[in-house]
C-alpha cells in the first residue's frame, strides 16, 4: 500500500544518519511526500513554505526542548508522532499531552513508523469528509421585503406579487408538500373561483424566468395529485 502524495511529512531529527538514511528514504519508499529538519529553526523555515499533515519529532532534540517543539508543532499540523530513545516514562505520558498522537521508542522500525503515518491520514481523511458533510449547503432564500428570490450562488430574481405569494407559501413549508388548495387559497378570495391551470402556468413560468436569471434550476417540484414542494436546500 503506498503513501498519499497530497499529505506532507515533516520529519525533525538531529541525528543525520538515522534522518537522511532511515527516516526519510523509509517514508518515500512508502510513497509519502517527505521533508526533513535537523532542529527546530530548520524546522520552522520549513513550515514557512509548506503545509504538513504530520510530523515526526525526535523529542530528544539537543537545545530546544523536543516537547516544547512538539507543543508548537502541533498548532500548524493536523497529527504528530514523536521518537523518543526512553521505552517508557514521563516523554511519552508529556509527549501525548502537548499534542502528539503516537509515541514510538527507538530504535524505528520503519514498517511500524510508515503503518502509524498511514493511521494518521486515514484519520484526517475520515475528519476532511465529516467536515466537509457538516458544512451547511448555500440554499435558495427568499427575501420577503425587497420580493427577491435569492440563488445559492447569491443571484437575485425579482418576484412578481403572484411569484411572492407562490414563494412565500412555499418557502414557509420548505421541504414539504403544500396541497394546490393551500396554495390557491393564497392567490386568489375564492378557491373555486381560480382556474387551477393559472397556478400550473405560474409555476412554469417562474422555474423559467429563474433559470433565465441565475442558469440555476428552482428546485420547485409538483406531486402528482397533491401539490407542489420547494427544496430550499438544493
Amino acid at each position: 500500500m503506498t503513501g498519499r502524495l497530497d499529505h506532507h511529512i515533516l520529519v525533525v531529527e538531529d541525528d543525520i544518519g538515522v534522518r537522511e538514511d532511515v527516516l526519510i528514504p523509509g517514508l518515500k519508499d512508502a510513497g509519502f511526500n517527505v521533508a526533513g529538519a535537523g532542529n527546530a529553526a530548520e524546522a520552522y523555515r520549513c513550515m514557512l513554505t509548506q503545509d504538513f499533515s504530520v510530523f515526526v519529532l525526535d523529542i530528544d532534540l539537543p537545545g530546544e526542548s523536543g516537547l516544547a517543539i512538539a507543543k508548537h508543532l502541533r498548532t500548524m499540523t493536523e497529527a504528530g508522532i514523536v521518537l523518543t530513545g526512553h521505552k517508557r516514562g514521563s516523554n511519552h505520558v508529556y509527549g501525548l499531552e502537548v499534542g502528539a498522537d503516537v509515541c514510538i521508542a527507538k530504535p524505528i522500525d520503519i514498517d511500524m513508523l510508515t503503518a502509524t503515518v498511514r493511521s494518521l491520514l486515514r484519520r484526517l481523511d475520515r475528519l476532511g469528509t465529516l467536515r466537509a458533510a457538516e458544512k451547511p449547503t448555500p440554499s435558495w432564500r427568499f427575501e420577503m421585503q425587497d420580493w427577491n428570490l435569492a440563488s445559492p450562488r447569491g443571484a437575485k430574481v425579482r418576484l412578481t406579487h403572484a411569484e411572492r405569494l407562490l414563494i412565500g407559501v412555499l418557502a414557509a413549508s420548505p421541504g414539504e408538500t403544500v396541497a394546490r388548495d393551500t396554495i390557491i387559497s393564497k392567490l386568489a378570495r375564492d378557491i373555486h373561483d381560480f382556474d387551477p391551470h393559472r397556478l400550473e402556468m405560474l409555476v412554469h413560468r417562474l422555474r423559467r424566468k429563474v433559470l433565465s436569471a441565475t442558469s440555476e434550476q428552482l428546485p420547485l417540484n409538483a406531486v402528482r395529485g397533491i401539490g407542489y414542494v420547494l427544496l430550499t436546500g438544493s
